[in-house]
């Protein structure tokens, strides 16, 4: 009997298929991924708003922790912003003005220089700008104030009440220096698209797409309202809130009382 050589036997030849994707089958596949691909896109926006809104949140109860301190040191709240407004057959009648409020210098503090001046300057302790400071005439053009409360002589600074603010928790009511009736003047801020100081944007600006801006001299600025004259919320306290824009006609507020329903 004649052996097999092993170089001899081969196996029988095994027909294999290579697995592939289908014209068809890619095309799902890539439908799949652009819907998917859409949701993230259209979800973005809406995503980064609520982490800012969360911000404005935690800001808040901030604030409103330094406003109480303010208070056990002084025994008044803040003044707040106030303007002259003629009432037909009422004459003229002090009100609000929630949007300029000198918070801003009031919870950080302000050196005072020609005290003995009636046009004295006040110089913000946490100004990172310039520190040009501010003119008591200033203040009483923009807030209805002659001066601030939270003040000292440059001597006496280490007496003030003193808050610490980051750049981006302030902006300046102008947009630039050469704008008519320029004056340094800051305000607590929720965000702003820019300001004459050139701080970057920051946080929820109010949209130039508006025509209500709460700050006409600088449009993309979004302050703290705040208010301690006869406020509406908290009788015998303080409002203090933020106007978050949300689209082009929706505005959300973020206050110190409860939400209603």
């Amino acid at each position: 009997m004649r052996s097999r050589s092993p170089s001899s036997s081969r196996p029988p030849a095994l027909s294999r298929r290579v697995a592939a994707f289908t014209l068809l089958e890619l095309l799902v596949v890539m439908s799949i991924i652009g819907i998917l691909a859409g949701m993230v896109v259209g979800l973005a926006p809406a995503a980064a708003t609520k982490m800012k809104e969360a911000r404005v949140r935690t800001e808040l109860q901030q604030l409103v922790t330094l406003i109480e301190a303010y208070k056990s040191r002084f025994g008044v709240y803040p003044p707040d912003g106030v303007r002259s407004v003629a009432i037909a057959g009422q004459g003229f009648q002090t009100l609000s003005n929630p949007a300029l409020s000198p918070l801003f210098y009031e919870l950080s503090g302000v050196y005072l220089t020609n005290a003995n001046s009636v046009d004295g300057y006040f110089i913000p302790r946490a100004d990172g700008d310039d520190g040009d400071g501010i003119r008591s005439v200033e203040l009483q053009n923009w807030f209805g104030r002659e001066g601030i409360l939270n003040a000292k002589p440059y001597e006496l600074r280490n007496r003030l009440f003193v808050s610490d603010f980051k750049e981006g928790q302030y902006a300046e009511v102008f947009r630039n220096r050469t704008d008519a009736g320029y004056a340094d003047i800051e305000v607590l801020a929720v965000g702003f698209s820019s300001d004459a100081s050139g701080k970057r944007p920051n946080g929820l600006a109010w949209p130039n797409n508006r025509t209500d801006h709460p700050v006409p001299s600088n449009k993309g600025l979004n302050p703290w309202r705040y208010v301690s004259t006869n406020p509406t919320n908290n009788a015998g306290g303080f409002d203090l809130w933020a106007e978050i824009p949300v689209g082009r006609d929706r505005v959300k507020i973020i206050g110190n009382w409860k939400e209603s329903n």
